[in-house]
């Protein structure tokens, strides 16, 4: 018996982000919802004419964390289905609501620290596209920034499509 392999062409994750959200109440609301998922009590939106950002103090994320951010598709929160420390029932379903962000922008950087883990995930749509049949994103671990504390802040970069 010969098999075929399933594929997606990645350039349809974009067109999926891209189309996701008309509007930019829609988008920023994604993106606190994924906050309010992590437990944040606190959620700060700063909006330039060069970048948009949102930063919580939610439960932030390890190495784990990242993979399974990314992960599209995946069925984590529905397996769990509550938040773990204030046990708040999830919002987000299928980790394709991150990808909203490319409506507004070229470029968003995830950055998260949990305890002694910091890192930054960079999508940059011009350098995804570039790369082909890879599916990979570049992680820089930094180091931890105590000040900051635990969480997340995601910034959307090179805005297009009349945002903010």
């Amino acid at each position: 018996m010969e098999y075929l392999p399933v594929t997606v062409d990645k350039s349809h994750l974009i067109t999926i982000g891209e189309r996701l959200y008309s509007e930019s109440i829609e988008l920023i609301r994604e993106l606190v919802n994924n906050a309010y998922d992590a437990d944040a009590t606190e959620v700060d939106i700063k909006m330039t004419d060069e970048s948009i950002e949102v930063k919580d103090n939610g439960t932030g994320m390890d190495r784990e964390g990242l993979r399974q951010y990314f992960n599209i598709g995946s069925p984590e929160k529905i397996v769990k289905n509550k938040s773990p420390i204030f046990h708040r029932d999830l919002i987000g379903q299928f980790g394709i609501g991150k990808f909203a962000s490319l409506s507004a922008c070229e470029c968003f950087e995830v950055y998260t620290q949990k305890g002694e883990f910091t890192a930054k995930v960079t999508f940059d749509k011009m350098e995804w596209e570039k790369e082909g049949d890879q599916w990979n994103l570049p992680l820089r671990i930094l180091p931890p920034n105590r000040e900051r504390g635990d969480g997340t802040t995601v910034t959307l970069l090179r805005l297009s499509g009349g945002y903010p």
